[in-house]
């Protein structure tokens, strides 16, 4: 159902309440909002580990970040819907669509609330309009942008993106090269981590394609993470005969896009950093296992996404284990899937295999 623009919305509530990933999906729909109404102030409602990454967003005014311990106390709760009330929104977009989110939808007051459809009970009746629910059948961004297509206003680039302070560009090449990387030279990064077991790509897989990296081609190859993923960095680095630098551990999420950013090529797990450095337009090699990448994958011309398409998918993993095997899914992806992705993104750079000695 469409909504007309003529509403003229002042201020602009968005809630997309999950894991960074998601978030950073929405950022399309942001632009578009930001482009039709560039007086509106737009707030966005995220959970907590959320708010970093999204510094200095142009399109975004507010960034609000919930608590997942706000709702164990009574007092903390209501206090933070009263700030929410307090917004005085007259649009509300709820991304999410559980209790949590229709409450804040419901409580904020808005004139006109956006949901989608199949919500059931008191979520559906937050919403004054309901959106086609697309979700597993088109790309999340494209479901988010339905939004848009409501409100009957132009959609934008559908390319996620991520703005990098030059504080944040700075620090980061100072801490490359503080470890000896230099900045004239391509950088190729690394990060095996993500948020499920399931979807990591064999740590020795990763360990033969930077060692490749580092004597076919005349490039630096870092391993980024959290301070999670160093046991996976330091089982790459255990496995290589050439030593990588490791960096796991050392960037806060807020210098993230910069990193990536300083990146020539990314490859990764299906997990949050494959979405940030596609936002900061770094060409990326993404590996999916048990997730539908056509929900998910980068989509830059310049993206490569690599799985297999199993019939089972999309996995959630219920059970401690695959009846399968133990990561079978991402076993099935090969070194030389992932070497000729390498070569192809080199070949596009005009990036030469060194001169044999």
């Amino acid at each position: 159902m469409t909504v007309s623009t003529k509403h003229d919305f002042k201020r602009i509530l968005v809630i997309r309440m999950r894991y960074i990933g998601d978030t950073i999906l929405v950022t399309p729909l942001l632009r578009s909002l930001r482009a039709a109404m560039p007086l509106a102030r737009i707030s966005f409602l995220v959970n907590r580990q959320s708010v970093a990454i999204l510094r200095n967003h142009p399109d975004i005014d507010e960034v609000i970040g919930f608590d997942e311990r706000t709702k164990l106390n009574p007092f903390a709760f209501l206090k933070f819907l009263w700030s929410i009330r307090r917004l005085k929104a007259d649009l509300v977009i709820d991304l999410t669509r559980n209790d949590r989110s229709a409450l804040v939808t419901f409580i904020s007051g808005a004139v006109v609330r956006l949901g989608y459809e199949g919500a059931r009970g008191f979520v559906r009746k937050t919403y004054t309009r309901e959106v086609p629910n697309r979700f597993g059948g088109v790309h999340t961004v494209d479901h988010h942008l339905d939004m848009a297509v409501a409100l009957s206003i132009p959609l934008a680039d559908a390319n996620p993106t991520l703005v990098v302070s030059p504080e944040d560009s700075l620090a980061v090449q100072s801490l490359l090269k503080h470890h000896g990387i230099d900045p004239s030279q391509p950088l190729v990064i690394l990060h095996p981590g993500a948020r499920r077991w399931y979807k990591s790509w064999p740590v020795e897989r990763f360990a033969r394609v930077a060692d490749a990296l580092m004597t076919q081609y005349p490039v630096q190859v870092v391993l980024s993470g959290a301070v999670e993923d160093r046991k996976a960095c330091s089982a790459i680095k255990s496995a290589m005969t050439c030593k990588p630098m490791d960096l796991s551990g050392l960037v806060p999420l807020h210098q993230l896009p910069a990193l990536l950013r300083a990146g020539t090529l990314f490859i990764g797990n299906d997990s949050a950093p494959i979405h940030v450095a596609t936002a900061v337009n770094t060409p990326v090699i993404a590996l999916f296992g048990p997730t539908r990448w056509e929900d998910w994958q980068p989509r830059r011309a310049h993206d490569r996404t690599l799985g297999i398409a199993f019939p089972c998918r999309p996995c959630g993993h219920s059970r401690p284990d695959c009846p399968l095997g133990q990561d079978y899914c991402m076993k099935q992806i090969s070194y030389e899937a992932v070497w000729v992705a390498v070569e192809e993104r080199f070949a596009a750079l005009g990036i030469r295999r060194r001169s044999p000695t």
